[in-house]
Order: structure tokens, then C-alpha cells, then sequence
């Protein structure tokens, strides 16, 4: 009997809660991913002559994700938004990676570590919990001329080779920005100027980073043409600078050279220039990025150097649909400069966004036995005792190449679409020290993609990418040892809501 008042208060308690829900169900809206990701890469070092160490390894593993959006309507004007990213890596953080297929509830610590069932990923019958992680969390106040943002907003700007919101449905990373912003309105054209804060330091000490942006748009409905520009300024205190200077096996430093020091005050400017004309015939875009500025880091020896950016890239899309026909056609064109590694006081190199995807494996994967695109800046420790480490995801991007990637799509019917692309890569920028030089071609990979639509909101992607490696991926041109054939597949599905 004395179980009673506690049933009837929980009744109660949830009765209410119905009510409540139903109440305030018009004020918030929910939208979101979910996807499931599986992968497999043969020999992405493409090695396997006798001149080289890495013989046919391997990369096979799967991503689960949800990534919930929530909107709150909490008043005439005011709307509140967020982000909720469900079942991340660890090993990926502050990303849209997701959990690798199969986080065992020990994860990876050594064998010795188990101490019973609850730790044993074969003796245990549960799987390892997972976190939600709150990505982003910001606020709009529209007005009749304009609209205040405050909070840690997504950053998009363009085709997203710089400012990349990762809004599609496998983009693995996001931009955001802490920041506070008003977007001016006048007729087709809008002033957005944004001060974001991606460091507050320690208050004492002068270690602070500024963001200074102002992106100016226009945008024509009615003859479906886009322009802007956006103009970064960031600032940083003589403590602020931190940039990866080494990258583990690989020769030399990322930034500065050997036994460089982040020492300075960092002062970078970023400026992206973007046009796109799109209507129901064609689509055609083109962004272009220029960077330059201070990096904070300083090189070596009795008189040390600034390390300065001055690096560039250049992104073309087109896409041709002709009505009545189950045809489209595709190009993807762009560049980025290089990073010189003999010029220790100037990184050259212009990186893109990693959600910039033209190829299934290259630019995408980290490919081959040296770093030859130069982009350890953002993938890290692909290295492990002097050999590349292919156990990383996606962490490649777009640097130091000219590529080129035309495309034919073709529709069965509303529900069944056929993708083929082929991609050219050609170094820009000699990626090798000690006197050693690359080859250019980067060789040519055959991407076919299956999709399937069953319904609105729903998505099945099944891909083959064929790579035939070029003569770059031989390394030393005095002494190369062959590249071999690789190939990847990939099923990918998405639910989005």
C-alpha cells in the first residue's frame, strides 16, 4: 500500500508531461541525420613491389551517426537553434565522423587493462555507452531590415572550399564560430559584419583569438544569380599562437621547419570571392580564396624568422541538365598552391575544407608513403615511424594539386541514378626534401556510383572507386619503386528528417 502514492505521482507526473508536450509542440521543431557508413580501402599505400615496405594493407570500417537539429520559436522574432551530435570518435574530435562500427567497451587500451566482463569486449554482452556532444547553440532576432545572431554559429560561405557548415548528408566536419553578428538587408543584397571569438585565454595573459568578418551578398531570384565576398581577420596576443609544427616520421616540420616555435602574435587574413549562376538548365559556380598574413610561429637559430602565409585556391563547378532527358552532365576543376617544405619562413600551401570532396579516395584518404600534398597541417599524424599510417578516415584534403573531374549522370527513373566520374590529380609544388623530386600526375581514378531514393528524405549511396596511381606516388624520381592499382568501396545510407 505505501507503493501507492508513488504510482499515482508518477501517473500523474507523466499525464502532465503529455499535456505539456502537446502544448508547446508548435514551438519547437526537430531536424536532423542519421547515416551508417561502411568502407573498405585496398592498399592505400599503394604499395607492394619489393622496393616497398607497405604490402596490400587493408582499411576496412564503419561510421554510425544522428545529429539532431532542435529549433525553438521562443518569441515574436526570436529563435533559438542548436545541434546535437550523437555516438562521436574520440579520435576524431569536434567532428561529424561518427563512432567506428563496433566500440567495444574497452576500447583500445592494452590487453592487460581487463579486469572482468565489464571490460572484456569478448566476455561482455553490452556494447560501450556513448556521449552526446553539443556542437552548436545560437540565437537569431530577425527585424524588418536585418537580423541579430549571437552564439556558436555555422559558418557557410560559397561552394565551401574555406567556410563550410557540413550541412551535407556525409560531410564529416562543420565550421562554427562563437560570435555575434547583423545581417543587414536592402532589397537583393545583405552586410553581414561578425566579430567571433575562437579563443578566450587565460585573463591574464594575452593569448586571446579575434575573428573580423564581414561577408557582403547578392542574390537575384529572378535571374538565379549569387555573389559575395568574405573578408577574416584574425587576431591573436603574442601568447595566442599554437599552430601543429611537427608531424610524427614525417621529414621535417609542418610549419617553420625544424625546431620552430609559436612565439608571435598571429594576424592571418583570409579573403573568398564566390559567383553562381543556378536555374533548372545549368548550374555554374566558382570561389576563389586567398590567404596571407602572420602564422605567430618563428624559425630556428640565432635569428629567427615569421613564418607567413601565402597560399591560394581556386574552385569551379558545372553541371548541365538538359530538360526532357535522364542525362546530366558534370565538371569539377579547381587548384591549390603547394607548401614548398625548403622555404621554412613561408607556408605556401592553401588547404580546403575537408567536406570539399571531388574523388572517393583521392584528396580524401590518406593515399601513398609520403605526405604529397603537404596537408599534415589538418590530417595530422598520418605518420607512424617514418611509414604513413593508413588507419585514419577521412582526414585528406585538397592542397598542392590541379585536378580535374568530369561527370555523367544518369537517371533509370525517380527512384534509381547511375554516377560516373573520372578524376585527374597533378602535383603543383615538388612535396620532397633532401634533393629528392615527385613526379606531377597523381594518375586518374574511375569513381561509379549506385544511388537509391526509395522516398523523400531517405538515402543509399553504394560506391567503387578504381585509383591507378601516377608516377608521383613513386616518390624519388631517381629511384622510384612502382605504385600499385587500388580500389575502395563504400555503402553509405541516410535518413534525414
Amino acid at each position: 500500500m505505501q507503493k501507492s502514492p508513488v504510482i499515482f505521482t508518477t501517473l500523474a507526473i507523466l499525464v502532465s508531461g503529455l499535456f505539456l508536450n502537446s502544448a508547446f509542440a508548435g514551438d519547437i521543431e526537430w531536424s536532423g541525420i542519421y547515416r551508417f557508413e561502411g568502407n573498405t580501402i585496398n592498399n592505400s599505400e599503394l604499395g607492394g613491389s619489393a622496393a616497398s615496405p607497405a604490402t596490400g594493407r587493408k582499411l576496412t570500417y564503419g561510421l554510425n551517426h544522428l545529429v539532431l537539429r532542435p529549433k525553438i520559436v521562443a518569441g515574436d522574432g526570436i529563435t533559438i537553434f542548436g545541434q546535437f551530435d550523437i555516438f562521436n570518435d574520440p579520435n576524431y574530435p569536434n567532428s561529424q565522423m561518427g563512432q567506428i562500427w563496433g566500440s567495444g567497451v574497452r576500447g583500445t587500451t592494452a590487453r592487460t587493462a581487463t579486469t572482468s566482463a565489464d571490460n572484456s569486449n569478448t566476455q561482455s554482452g553490452t556494447q560501450k555507452a556513448e556521449m552526446i556532444e553539443v556542437s552548436q547553440l545560437y540565437m537569431t532576432l530577425n527585424q524588418e531590415y536585418g537580423s541579430l545572431i549571437l552564439g556558436r554559429a555555422p559558418l557557410q560561405f560559397g561552394l565551401g572550399i574555406t567556410h563550410n557548415a557540413g550541412r551535407g548528408l556525409f560531410d564529416h566536419y562543420y565550421d562554427t564560430r562563437d560570435m555575434v553578428g547583423y545581417k543587414f538587408l536592402f532589397s537583393n543584397m545583405s552586410f553581414l559584419p561578425m566579430i567571433g571569438k575562437p579563443s578566450e585565454g587565460a585573463i591574464n595573459q594575452s593569448d586571446d583569438v579575434t575573428d573580423y568578418m564581414i561577408q557582403f551578398m547578392y542574390e537575384n531570384p529572378d535571374t538565379d544569380v549569387e555573389l559575395g565576398v568574405f573578408y577574416q581577420l584574425r587576431k591573436g596576443g603574442d601568447q595566442s599562437a599554437d599552430a601543429p609544427l611537427n608531424s610524427p616520421g614525417a621529414p621535417g616540420s609542418v610549419i617553420g621547419g625544424a625546431g620552430s616555435t609559436n612565439d608571435a602574435a598571429v594576424d592571418i587574413k583570409t579573403v573568398n570571392l564566390y559567383a553562381l549562376r543556378d536555374s533548372e538548365k545549368i548550374r555554374l559556380g566558382l570561389e576563389a580564396s586567398f590567404q596571407s598574413g602572420d602564422t605567430g610561429v618563428r624559425t630556428s637559430g640565432a635569428q629567427p624568422e615569421k613564418v607567413t602565409l601565402g597560399g591560394y585556391g581556386l574552385a569551379g563547378e558545372l553541371e548541365w541538365r538538359p530538360q526532357a532527358s535522364k542525362w546530366k552532365w558534370g565538371l569539377k576543376a579547381g587548384t591549390a598552391s603547394g607548401d614548398d617544405p625548403t622555404t621554412d619562413a613561408k607556408f605556401e600551401g592553401y588547404i580546403f575544407d575537408r567536406n570539399y570532396d571531388v574523388a572517393m579516395l583521392l584528396f580524401n584518404h590518406p593515399l601513398g608513403q609520403e605526405d604529397y600534398l603537404r596537408t599534415g597541417l589538418v590530417t595530422g599524424s598520418v605518420y607512424d615511424t617514418g611509414t604513413k599510417n593508413i588507419n585514419k578516415a577521412d582526414v585528406e584534403a585538397i592542397s598542392n594539386v590541379q585536378y580535374f573531374a568530369p561527370a555523367a549522370k544518369y537517371m533509370f527513373n525517380d527512384r534509381w541514378g547511375l554516377d560516373n566520374t573520372i578524376i585527374a590529380g597533378f602535383l603543383g609544388t615538388n612535396p620532397l626534401t633532401g634533393g629528392k623530386s615527385a613526379a606531377k600526375s597523381l594518375g586518374y581514378e574511375w569513381d561509379i556510383s549506385l544511388n537509391f531514393t526509395p522516398r523523400k528524405g531517405v538515402s543509399w549511396i553504394n560506391q567503387l572507386g578504381l585509383l591507378f596511381p601516377g608516377a608521383a606516388f613513386e616518390g624519388d624520381a631517381s629511384a622510384p619503386y612502382r605504385a600499385q592499382f587500388t580500389y575502395g568501396l563504400a555503402s553509405k545510407a541516410a535518413i534525414s528528417f
